[in-house]
């Protein structure tokens, strides 16, 4: 199976080529925007499904502090040490610049209070030491079920089959590399404004999978703007389960970039996004893909 895996690896065979002209590449692979659009929907149902994981990791700098603690679990046990180590986690979100170690901090205390991590179960008694809790653990290998599909989908692969068959072997082995090609990526960590204007603010993940899964992607190349199943701030904002002032002033920000805009009267008319703003999503979506398809491939030699 490693064999068939690695030969249908979408991956370009020059591994110095840039990330960006290997974004460049997807996006221009036939079929590609609808494997984001399918993403799109799989995400936002993943939200639907675990709204606590998906509300507190629905921001850029949230997503990637959760990628590195469980990057640091992993990594932890691997060297024979018990489990997430609050203090070696906190020092790491500061060293690669994702937030303060106040914000670092509180984070941690918060994914703790919310049973998110827990106390270490074979030694209770331990401070400041954590695991991440059974259903983290589920919520974060059906994340990966969704994109090794979509990588699946575009050269025929298995990978998927392999974390359904060996997933406790897999992910560890797996996840250090993703979390490690998510924190050193500019164009993870630096996206492009019409994304970024989502992205910095709470629930803009969210928001951002639901816009994409509503719109027709077929029309994507005849249309600069394509419209949404969305009518009303309110009904948006109650299918994310998120206040309507949120909604509609995440909306207005994004509204002001011209990544979204309204029909007809504002908030009473069908919601458009813009073609830049969709291939902006889906060049995220293509880095994501990129960075997991090669952790895929050194996890399985």
């Amino acid at each position: 199976m490693e064999a068939q895996d690695k030969a249908n690896s979408f991956m370009p065979q020059d591994r110095m080529q840039s990330l960006e002209t290997k974004i460049a590449d997807l996006l221009a692979r036939p079929g590609f925007f609808q494997i984001v659009h399918q993403m799109a929907a799989g995400l936002q149902a993943g939200q639907a499904l675990a709204p606590r994981l998906g509300s507190l990791f629905s921001t850029q700098q949230r997503w990637l502090m959760s990628h590195l603690a469980v990057s640091h679990y992993f990594a932890g046990m691997a060297g024979g040490h018990l489990g997430l180590v609050r203090r070696y986690f906190i020092e790491a979100v500061v060293e690669h610049g994702l937030a303060s170690r106040n914000t670092a901090t509180a984070f941690y205390t918060e994914v703790l209070h919310y049973g998110i991590l827990k106390p270490v179960q074979a030694f209770p008694s331990l401070k400041n030491v954590a695991e991440p809790a059974p259903e983290a653990l589920s919520a974060l290998i059906s994340w990966y079920g969704l994109h090794l599909s979509a990588l699946d989908g575009l050269d025929g692969g298995t990978r998927v089959v392999r974390l359904q068959e060996d997933s406790q072997t897999l992910l560890p082995r797996m996840h250090p590399y993703v979390a490690h090609g998510l924190l050193v990526s500019e164009e993870i960590r630096r996206p492009a404004p019409l994304y970024a204007v989502f992205a910095s603010v709470d629930d803009g993940g969210s928001l951002m999978d639901r816009l994409v899964a509503s719109v027709d992607i077929a029309a994507l190349a005849e249309q600069e703007r394509l419209t949404t199943g969305i009518n009303s701030v309110s009904a948006l904002a109650r299918s994310l389960n998120l206040s309507r002032t949120h909604a509609g002033r995440t909306l207005a920000a994004a509204a002001a970039s011209n990544a979204v805009g309204w029909s007809g009267t504002a908030g009473r008319s069908p919601l458009w996004v813009s073609r830049d703003f969709v291939r902006q999503y889906a060049g995220i979506q293509a880095a994501k893909l990129l960075i997991i398809d090669n952790a895929y491939g050194l996890a399985i030699v």
